[in-house]
């Protein structure tokens, strides 16, 4: 099949609604990119369903159509004629503007695909009446027959052989008709794609969403004038688009005589069809008329979903009161009669093929090794169940991260555990640390009281030195006048002659001893500058450390107060 859904890995945040919606196991798979959570297409398991096209909020997942393709080739002058579904009457009143800008870009056949529908219709009941089948499938939707061939092959036997409206449309363009032009399809549905891949009768699949927008974004004004379509008025088919529309035509020939079951939407439809393939055969209805989008095709997963279903009904009310107006029963059923007459029912069946991928088997010790993974031990743990990792239960979720398409760090509760965990080793660590700062603090406190005691002594010290000053001075003063004394008894004791020398001698030693005084008295006048000079710097770096420890005091503070207040933050969350 081909690539239609597109990933923009760039703007996935792992908010797993795609995974929520998708009825394909798999077809979205989890990985982790730069430690963050992201979800990627697995091209090969999607059916293009659409569903999480609609339900990502992001803009991660597009779509990739033929719009760009059919226009460029129009240009290039590619004969090219188109059919056109009936949503589009739903989705733009200028739908006939539309077809004379188509025409006057090189369009040379337009078809309306409720004549396919009507066909569509034909066939059924033709094929009804002959066959007799006991249950079928019918679908006129390509997601449906891409589940059931990829999925769930043994429903393949159920569905119903007759082509969708689309292929009956080109069927009879290129058969009955002798259009050999190229065919591209203005549809509702992306999933249409691989339907024409693989029947080959259509090459373009063209949305009305990106027709629509591009004829916006290029600026294009359309014709005044509107064109129609190029053959006879279609009748009941034109309510196909609505959901039950098959149904409603069925019934309108058959009445309630065949009961007819329906589902639609693609988060109930598979789940359906799933229980279809383990039902009882004997609860199996004739017809089982299934759609993948709830709104049928009028809101499909190819339109811009600007309009409501409300909106969409109601102008498709409008178009099956005139449908009633012109088609009695008896009218409708001349226009059966007059496909038996013109068309060959083998011409609109289609054969199907399977091409089943097969499924991962987990066995229940597997099983248990996910729940492990996840951390889920308990009973109490293991029914969780919240859905945030897209999955509908924590078992499913051990299931899936054992086949490797989900991840435990997908899993919220896991997540929140851990987080549970790390915030009450970080409110012990904190705690500590709290502690800790509070102990410093007092440290400080302490070390700021030691260190005014400190300058307290050394202040102290400094006087005694000052005094020490003083007294070096007054001895100083002594030593000078004991040196002149003793200069005077040593004159004294000359002029005494040989009775003073003993007495000389005396004054000389007082001498020398007065001046070694006073020379001591020098050296520790220097000494006294010296150590003077060191407790000033010692003062200036005590009244430096007291300003740094006033600085880291009040930082400290505020740290105490930034954790107290953290704590108790955690506190009041935790209650």
């Amino acid at each position: 099949m081909r690539k239609i859904i597109t990933n923009d890995e760039s703007r996935c945040v792992g908010c797993n609604r795609c995974i929520r919606v998708c009825p394909i196991d798999g077809a979205n798979n989890v990985t982790i990119k730069n430690g963050e959570i992201n979800v990627k297409v697995n091209q090969d398991r999607c059916i293009a369903c659409g569903s999480c096209l609609y339900t990502c909020r992001h803009k991660v997942r597009g779509f990739e159509d033929d719009t760009e393709s059919f226009i460029n080739d129009l240009r290039r002058g590619i004969q090219i004629s188109i059919m056109a579904a009936p949503a589009i009457r739903a989705n733009t009143e200028e739908w006939g503007r539309l077809f004379t800008w188509l025409k006057r870009l090189g369009v040379k056949k337009i078809y309306d695909v409720s004549l396919g529908a009507d066909i569509c219709t034909w066939g059924h009941i033709r094929f009804v009446e002959k066959n007799k089948p006991k249950t079928l499938i019918t679908q006129p939707c390509p997601a449906i027959v891409s589940f059931i061939q990829l999925y769930e092959p043994s429903l393949v036997k159920y569905l119903s052989q007759i082509h969708s409206p689309m292929l009956c449309t080109a069927i009879y363009m290129k058969r009955y008709e002798g259009i050999n032009d190229n065919i591209a399809a203005i549809s509702p549905c992306l999933a249409k794609a691989n339907e024409f891949e693989e029947t080959g009768y259509v090459k373009y699949n063209v949305t009305i969403k990106n027709l629509l927008e591009y004829v916006k974004k290029n600026n294009i004004t359309l014709p005044d004038t509107e064109t129609g379509f190029d053959h006879e008025e279609s009748a009941l088919g034109r309510l196909y688009s609505m959901p039950g529309g098959l149904k409603e035509n069925l019934e309108y020939y058959f009445g309630k005589k065949i009961r007819v079951d329906q589902s639609e939407g693609s988060n109930v439809v598979y789940e359906s069809l799933r229980d279809f393939a383990k039902a009882n055969p004997d609860h199996l209805p004739p017809i089982f008329d299934v759609l993948n989008c709830h709104d049928g095709c009028n809101i499909g997963t190819g339109i811009a979903h600007d309009r409501t279903r409300l909106h969409a009904n109601a102008i498709m009310e409008d178009h099956r009161k005139e449908i009633y107006e012109q088609f009695d029963i008896e009218t409708y059923k001349n226009m059966l009669a007059s496909f038996d007459e013109k068309l060959k029912l083998n011409d609109f069946v289609r054969r199907y093929s399977t091409r089943p991928i097969s499924q991962k088997r987990v066995s229940e010790d597997q099983i248990e090794q996910g729940f492990k993974l996840l951390n889920k031990h308990t009973e109490e743990e293991r029914i969780f169940d919240c859905g945030a990792c897209g999955c509908d239960s924590c078992h499913e979720m051990a299931r899936r991260i054992m086949i490797g398409i989900n991840m435990p760090e997908n899993c919220i509760k896991k997540l929140r555990d851990q987080i549970g965990k790390e915030k009450k080793i970080i409110l012990s660590i904190a705690e500590s640390n709290t502690k800790s700062i509070a102990h410093l603090i007092d440290d400080i406190a302490d070390i700021k009281s030691k260190s005014a005691s400190i300058g307290e002594l050394i202040d102290i010290l400094n006087d005694v030195i000052g005094k020490y000053s003083a007294i070096s001075g007054d001895i100083n003063s002594i030593a000078t006048f004991i040196n002149l004394i003793s200069l005077n008894a040593s004159i004294e004791a000359g002029r005494a002659g040989e009775a003073g020398k003993t007495f000389a001698v005396v004054a000389e030693e007082i001498r020398k001893l007065a001046t070694q005084s006073k020379k001591t008295v020098s050296e520790s006048d220097s000494l006294s500058k010296q150590s003077s000079d060191s407790i000033t710097s010692i003062i200036k770096m005590i009244n430096d450390i007291t300003e740094n420890i006033d600085r880291a005091h009040i930082s400290i503070s505020v740290i105490d107060q930034s954790l107290n207040n953290s704590l108790e933050d955690f506190g009041d969350a935790q209650e």
